[in-house]
């Protein structure tokens, strides 16, 4: 799971900036709650989301562990996913079914 939010947060999906809903989107969370930890709208999410999945997909990113110097830049961005990811568990907010 590690490996897949360090994939996640590379500098072109995420501008240098800590973001990480397209990494909290991949480790399971639903749009809805992923717009709910973020505090935006659903629609708004999901555009956000499928705009960063093309940039993974045109910017030709490999599945791998980036190497040790790209690391700490992503780490600000790996800890506040993993963050969101235990909140939403914990607090568990309910889906629509």
């Amino acid at each position: 799971m590690l490996r897949l939010i360090f994939h996640l947060l590379p500098p072109v999906v995420c501008g240098g900036s800590p973001g990480g809903a397209d990494a909290a989107h991949g480790c399971g969370l639903s749009t809805a709650q992923v717009a709910r930890s973020f505090l935006a709208g659903e629609d708004a999410m999901a555009q956000r989301l499928v705009r960063a999945k093309q940039k993974i997909r045109l910017a030709g990113i490999a599945y791998e562990v980036p190497e040790r110097e790209a690391l700490e830049p992503r780490l600000r961005g790996v800890l506040a996913v993993i963050y969101l990811v235990f909140t939403e568990g914990y607090v568990a907010t309910p889906a629509k079914i």
